[in-house]
């Protein structure tokens, strides 16, 4: 195979990119080394597919370049520019699944890695895939400045902005590491259902962790921004704001003491939906529940929930980091109503598992780059509002924890059973928000702490992570409102 991936390591600020000419082809737009297979040889490839039996197949062809910059102590510690570039076939025959790719986009390549996957998905008869016709996609997400457009030296400066901004928190701060990155993707997908699409999806990510100390005392403060938009996201004070919002809590965490141990109601801030994420939301997916790994296998019309609880996954959000104009095997994304008044109402599905269990794709199918076979996978998951006043569910919580910002921690899908440590925590005494806490970790399981939640608020916030599974990592966002679990395991240093 063609080795066409490039990598430019760059030192210093104010190193800029000449735009890169590339020329054209079925891959739209364009790709770097070659003009990609035609309509024709893209109806050939899929053929080659199912040329050993199978009830589907898919090619996906990509150009992704990618820009990452750390910076620490005020100085550009590395800072990296590449483009990746190739296509995938995948061929899926009953329970089996045939995947091959190539670094190239010249058909031959394409063509061999088509037979290589339908080789390993061998089942019988060749299977006639239906002619390809190019399907509208939906505009959900796009960039109105593009990334590409900036140079280097413009979004260092950008950077240079949020460390000046955390320094100007004040004196206790010390170390301030930034880690940006940004990407732009093109894509193709064809399938033997007869459809293909082209589109192009933007990310940018900045994560701003801080260091603060005081009398021998270290507390860390994290702040993240990250949405599939150009460099519009970080326009006006927004990256003022990254920077002092990491050292403010970097500083507040300061005069924090040991949490406490114990059984105790636990108060989520708005935008705390990672827990949901991790401790709930793979187990709603099904190649989980195919494999019976999951806690919520065979239990759709259940009450799984307090009636309290609402959930979604949904990848047709405008702009946030866990959506995209179409799957990565042809599927438009879906609002997916997962939980109904605490109610199981069906999980999110790719073509794979929808094919196994005779249901549709919900728009699910995701991948990490062409590399990669789809799996089934969370877009952005959340807690929908409920009518309580967020202030109110604090008042009403005699004593407790106020989980504000969560850090690490461990989650096994098959139980449901975590382990969360919490980066910004407070205790909750007489209906108050009192003292920081350090050292507190949520420990129990996503069922439980479902059937738990007895106060759900009107207001709502997102995390913007990425997720990680199949050795795979695409990006997500999570989101829930204030909400309270009714009793839930703190393990403390008190």
């Amino acid at each position: 195979m063609q080795q066409i991936s490039r990598r430019l390591f760059l030192r210093g600020a104010g190193a800029t990119l000449a735009a890169l000419s590339l020329p054209g082809g079925w891959l739209r737009p364009p790709a770097a080394a070659g003009s990609g297979p035609t309509d024709s040889e893209v109806d050939r490839i899929l053929a080659a597919a199912l040329e050993d039996g199978g009830h589907y197949a898919d090619l996906f062809l990509e150009t992704r370049t990618r820009t990452s910059i750390s910076i620490a102590d005020s100085e550009i510690r590395s800072m990296e520019y590449g483009i990746i570039q190739g296509g995938g076939v995948r061929t899926l025959s009953g329970e089996k699944t045939g995947y091959a790719f190539s670094e190239s986009l010249d058909a031959e390549d394409l063509t061999r890695a088509a037979k290589t996957a339908a080789s390993i998905a061998r089942r019988g008869a060749p299977t006639r895939p239906v002619s390809v016709s190019e399907i509208a996609v939906p505009e959900i997400i796009g960039a109105e400045e593009p990334i590409g457009d900036t140079p280097i030296g413009a979004k260092v400066a950008l950077l240079e902005r949020v460390d000046r901004a955390a320094r100007a928190a004040g004196g206790a701060i010390g170390q301030v590491n930034i880690d940006y990155t940004d990407e732009a993707q093109r894509f193709s997908i064809a399938n033997s259902a007869g459809i293909a699409a082209h589109d192009e999806t933007p990310v940018i990510y900045l994560r701003v962790t801080v260091t603060a100390t005081r009398n021998g005392v270290n507390a860390e403060g994290s702040y993240r921004l990250s949405a599939r938009r150009g460099m519009e996201l970080l326009a006006g004070e927004a990256p003022e704001r990254a920077g002092r919002e990491a050292a403010e809590q970097a500083i507040r965490m300061l005069d924090a003491r040991p949490a406490p141990t114990g059984e105790m109601p636990v108060v989520v801030a708005a935008g705390g939906g990672v827990m949901f994420h991790e401790a709930v939301g793979h187990g709603l997916e099904a190649d989980a529940v195919i494999r019976n790994a999951s806690v919520f296998a065979g239990r759709v019309g259940e009450r799984v929930a307090s009636d309290l609880v609402t959930l979604y996954d949904d990848g047709t959000v405008p702009g946030a980091r866990g959506s995209f104009n179409i799957d990565d095997e042809g599927t438009l994304p879906s609002k997916s109503l997962l939980i109904e008044k605490g109610r199981l109402i069906g999980y999110m599905q790719d073509r794979r598992t929808a094919h196994r269990m005779r249901e549709s794709s919900t728009g699910n199918g995701r991948r990490m780059s062409y590399r990669h076979p789809v799996v089934v996978r969370m877009s952005n998951t959340y807690v929908a509002p409920g009518s309580a006043d967020p202030e109110e569910v604090i008042r009403d919580t005699d004593r407790g924890i106020y989980a504000v910002s969560f850090g690490g921690g461990e989650v096994d899908p098959g139980s449901g059973q975590f382990t969360f440590g919490l980066r910004e925590a407070y205790l909750i005494e007489n209906g108050r928000v009192t003292a920081p806490i350090r050292g507190a970790n949520l420990v129990g399981s996503g069922p439980d702490v479902l059937l738990g939640i007895d106060r759900v608020a009107s207001d709502y916030d997102v995390w913007p992570g990425t997720c990680g599974k199949a050795d795979q990592w695409v990006p997500v966002t999570s989101g829930c409102p204030t909400l309270r679990i009714a009793k839930l395991t703190v393990g403390g240093t008190a």
